[in-house]
């Protein structure tokens, strides 16, 4: 939790919060969900930021937009994509004329990417990852498995440039490039550092930064080279700091963000348009292990998309694959100062599901735009079936209100259970907590939560628009022969039976077996409402049941950013078929801000997660 805001920074919140309301005002009072467009199978390509291509691809145009088209076939026209239910959404701008019109852009192959940059004099530039291989004397050698140079491809309307490699090493993946407002090219990307192991102290990646001043035709490295810190026990492989994403600020600098192994983004910026840069440390943003990505909207706000998830620990030793099941967005209308949202817009459609037995899953590698009326798509995800476009409503973004009552059945909600043995990252998943009749609506349903069987006791996580001051209302119902359970406020997602989210909840009100919650007692077979209203800047967090006050919620963990996750469990330890059942929570937020930090915020704020999550990761 940061300190206690002082009296301007209250104001500025105060004056911030009626310029919400006014804004409120003006838009409508819900704004669209996100929605998932479809596209066909992606084609495996190791050079591509998710190990995998598709068609769609986004053209950062000289004045900041984005223009979009299908890489396939780039003159095609506009690229339109259904939704779920068969909706068609024509995503534009489509290319500019004059690239559409030139042979010598379309037959040079320089559109043939997910991403690509046109530049103010109509040149098209694409930064892409091509493999070398070597032989195993080399290999031994440069202490390198093979190459993954850094390739530019140029091509103008008239003529096509021959690819150049920039860059000769180990790149991953190649996640942003741009053209800064100088006319710099930026490149920043891992490097596999040869003959290292993914081990502490800084794992086998550092993040360098190429860049060129004459439009590529020449590249230099910047001698700065970013690194992060591992530690033992991590339920992953240590990388290190690796798979950047930047963007340009008003004032001139530059602000990167990393992908670690620390439980946070790494951040660093650059007062030299990306000569040097400052030594790497922790951000806000607490995150599993995928890379971020960074957006300047047309609307002035910087957008951060990020997979804002725990991984799940080690179980037994071995480790299991995680924490990207969900997809988060945040926003900043003053330069990263302060931010709003942390909400889920990809949630894994495959989390509930037995994982492949290889290979990388879930919602992670993001790469954002925006289209000509405003909306944010980001597409994002890995594995058969999880690299689609998400069409995201800035409105629905910076919303203070949000319910669910299960009319859409478990759209919102994450149940699945680890369970059994895990083996080279893998480990059976089983859905946890079902939808049954409502005893009192029949025609609607609500949420058992309970241990029905020798698997993991019933979880569910639901997110909602983070919040530094609000109140969240659950209606719940315990059921004869009820074994306990929790309610929790978290500033991230945890899986949903993973115990450390008990553990690292910000706020956490138990109900015991008898029914007692706080000073309260809930009946069997009879709805309570059970409120928390939470207040960060104290601290604290006031309990009641049915309106009547029930006691204080002790603050259990701090914070940087607020709450925006609700998580249910069931606390039985041996099997409870009764549990307890939920029909409707709503969720209303007085303070969205996440608000400013200091440096010294941040590091002690890592200093605790080191100190309490660190030794945890190895302990189950």
């Amino acid at each position: 939790m940061k300190p206690t805001k002082s009296r301007n920074s209250e104001n500025r919140y105060a004056l911030s919060r009626l310029a919400l309301t006014f804004l409120l005002i003006c838009v409508p009072a819900s704004a669209d969900r996100p929605k998932m467009l479809l596209q066909s199978d992606s084609v495996k390509d190791p050079g591509s930021a998710s190990g995998s291509r598709t068609a769609f691809a986004v053209m950062r145009l000289p004045n900041g937009s984005f223009a979009f088209y299908d890489r396939y076939a780039p003159a095609s026209g506009p690229l339109t994509l259904p939704d779920a239910n068969g909706k068609m959404h024509q995503l534009l701008p489509d290319l500019p004329p004059q690239v559409v019109q030139s042979q010598a852009i379309l037959r040079s192959g320089v559109l043939n990417n997910t991403q690509v940059i046109l530049t103010a004099d109509n040149q098209v530039k694409s930064v892409t990852v091509r493999a070398e291989s070597i032989d195993k004397q080399t290999v031994a050698k440069v202490g390198l498995p093979r190459y993954l140079n850094v390739w530019i491809q140029s091509a103008d309307l008239s003529n096509a440039l021959d690819p150049m490699m920039t860059w000769r090493g180990y790149n991953g993946s190649q996640m942003e490039y741009q053209q800064l407002s100088s006319g710099r090219l930026l490149v920043p990307h891992g490097s596999f550092q040869p003959h290292a192991r993914a081990v502490p102290p800084t794992g086998r990646h550092t993040t360098v930064i190429e860049y060129s001043d004459d439009a590529g035709a020449t590249w230099k490295l910047s001698r700065t080279e970013l690194t992060s810190p591992c530690y033992p026990g991590y339920n992953g492989s240590n990388e290190g700091a690796c798979e950047p994403a930047f963007e340009e600020l008003r004032n001139g600098k530059i602000w990167m963000l990393m992908r670690t192994q620390s439980g946070f983004l790494y951040e660093s910026y650059s007062n030299d348009q990306g000569t040097t840069w400052s030594e790497a440390r922790a951000s806000r943003f607490n995150a599993s292990t995928g890379p971020p990505n960074i957006m300047r909207h047309r609307n002035g706000w910087l957008v951060v998309c990020w997979n804002h998830c725990e991984l799940p620990p080690r179980h037994l030793g071995e480790g299991v694959y995680g924490g990207r099941d969900a997809l988060h967005i945040a926003v900043s209308d003053d330069e990263g100062k302060t931010w709003r949202g942390f909400r889920e817009i990809y949630l894994d459609h495959r989390r509930n599901d037995n994982p492949a037995r290889s290979g990388d899953r879930g919602t992670a590698y993001p790469l954002a735009a925006f289209t000509s009326d405003g909306k944010i798509v980001v597409i994002a995800g890995q594995g058969r079936g999880g690299r689609n476009p998400i069409l995201v409503d800035p409105d629905w973004i910076v919303e203070t209100e949000a319910e669910t009552d299960f009319s859409d059945a478990l759209q919102q909600w994450s149940t699945y259970k680890h369970h059994g043995p895990a083996k080279r990252w893998w480990r059976a998943r089983a859905e946890g907590c079902s939808l049954i009749a409502n005893p009192t609506r029949p025609d609607r349903r609500c949420l058992l939560v309970r241990k029905p069987d020798d698997l993991p006791a019933d979880g569910a996580t639901w997110n909602f628009p983070n919040g530094w001051k609000g109140s969240l209302t659950a209606s719940i119902m315990i059921r004869k022969g009820f074994h306990g359970g929790t309610l929790c406020l978290n500033d991230r997602m945890f899986d949903p039976s993973n115990d450390l989210g008990e553990e690292f909840a910000v706020f956490r009100a138990t109900i015991d077996p008898d029914g007692k919650i706080g000073s309260a007692a809930l009946t069997p077979g009879q709805w309570a409402d059970v409120k928390l209203d939470w207040n960060l800047s104290g601290g604290t967090c006031r309990l009641s049941v049915d309106g009547k006050p029930a006691g204080q919620l002790q603050l259990r963990n701090r914070t940087l950013n607020g709450v925006s996750y609700l998580r249910l469990r069931s606390a039985a330890q041996r099997r409870d078929t009764a549990g307890f059942l939920v029909q409707h929570v709503r969720v209303s937020i007085d303070d969205p801000y996440a608000p400013a930090l200091s440096v010294a915020d941040q590091l002690a704020h890592e200093r605790r997660y080191i100190q309490k999550m660190v030794p945890r990761w190895n302990q189950q």
